[in-house]
């Protein structure tokens, strides 16, 4: 199949929508399929070591992740399946126009909602208003990660009317994650000690990204005593200022340590670091966590917010425990539970490793994927 993906970014730039678009593309590429990614163009390498083609296309108009690509709707033309990952503002109703003026099929995977602020808020909130019922209208198919986080999103209503157009395949992990010894190099860097109980978060701090929770999770290392726990915050961003200025107010210093942008091939080795992960987020931003099956692949349990499809990935008291969204308090009592249990974290570590090859290895969700695409040729 000659297979086109739209997305409003692709690593190395961070994000979750960019890495789902890039391991769909590498995973079909590899099994013979013919994949384009058509992206904003910025000025990173984003073609740099990848095996499927990227098209990188001038942007008319830009804000932030959203781009008006009006070049989609002629350089879509020849492509059996468009594949559009929302959200991605000012294209996405372009594509949903091609749909409607050619036969192409169009599988759209509706990510998250958006949480915007300012005059960012007004402009999503209209956008959405005029364009999303249209967007997915002409969708042939509707990828979502859980039916759990879209029966209560923005386009609940829709996918109650509509449930036969949706498809539910959750997000994937590589092979490259798998559980290794911490890295004694990095425990230096970060001055960690070998006795150390290490918390990890990983995820960005762009100003887009303020629903992560970061902060929460800080509070709440404040109102923990034992002072071996400690938290390693992985992501860049213009919020990390904020938060290592929180750190110091609460004298956390030596305990909360700032890892910046990490190198994609080095984050099993800090995955590997951690005794608990931790995504605190704090709306429906948070759509799944793909750091959470990342985490999982490497043995860690995992706490995380009870936000409908955050929650999906974690079955409690087996692999994990679930947190109250907004609440250091409950975050704080659940990383000491877990610390003062280690028979608990070796359980739900053994445990995570088998819902990962259950259900979240890439060669699942492709087999998942690649049937979606041929029952709609199909037809």
């Amino acid at each position: 199949m000659k297979i086109a993906q739209v997305v409003c970014h692709v690593p190395p730039q961070p994000g979750g929508l960019g890495m789902v678009a890039h391991s769909y593309a590498d995973q079909l590429t590899e099994r013979g399929h013919d994949v384009t990614l058509f992206v904003p163009r910025n000025s990173e390498d984003l073609k740099n070591g990848k095996r499927y083609k990227i098209v990188t296309l001038i942007p008319w108009f830009r804000v932030g992740l959203g781009a008006i690509l009006p070049q989609l709707l002629w350089r879509l033309w020849s492509f059996d399946i468009v594949h559009l990952h929302y959200p991605f503002f000012g294209s996405s109703v372009l594509v949903a126009f091609l749909r409607k003026i050619k036969k192409v099929k169009l599988v759209i995977s509706y990510h998250q909602d958006v949480h915007l602020r300012g005059w960012h808020g007004m402009y999503e909130r209209g956008s959405r208003k005029i364009f999303l019922r249209f967007i997915l209208r002409m969708a042939d198919k509707i990828i979502v990660s859980s039916e759990d986080y879209v029966e209560d999103s923005n386009i609940q209503e829709y996918y109650f009317k509509n449930i036969g157009k949706f498809k539910e395949i959750p997000f994937g992990v590589p092979r490259r994650y798998k559980p290794a010894e911490k890295d004694s190099d990095l425990m230096k860097k970060y001055g960690f000690d070998s006795e150390d109980k290490i918390v990890l978060f990983v995820g960005g701090m762009g100003p887009n990204h303020y629903f992560k929770g970061v902060n929460y999770l800080i509070r709440a290392m404040s109102q923990i005593e034992d002072r071996s726990v400690k938290a390693l915050i992985v992501g860049k961003g213009v919020l990390q200022k904020t938060y290592k200025k929180m750190a110091k107010k609460l004298n956390l210093e030596n305990r909360v340590k700032f890892a910046g942008y990490v190198e994609d091939e080095l984050m099993p080795k800090h995955f590997n670091l951690a005794d608990i992960a931790i995504l605190p987020s704090i709306n429906s931003s948070e759509a799944f966590g793909i750091v959470l099956i990342e985490a999982m692949a490497c043995g860690k349990p995992v706490l995380a917010s009870n936000l409908k499809g955050v929650r999906s990935v974690v079955d409690p008291g087996i692999n994990g425990l679930l947190v109250e969204p907004k609440n250091s308090r409950d975050i704080a009592d659940k990383i000491k539970y877990l610390v003062e249990h280690p028979d608990k974290m070796k359980l739900f570590g053994d445990n995570c490793l088998k819902s990962v090859e259950e259900k979240y290895r890439w060669s699942v969700i492709t087999n998942s994927l690649e049937k979606v695409y041929s029952n709609l040729m199909k037809k």
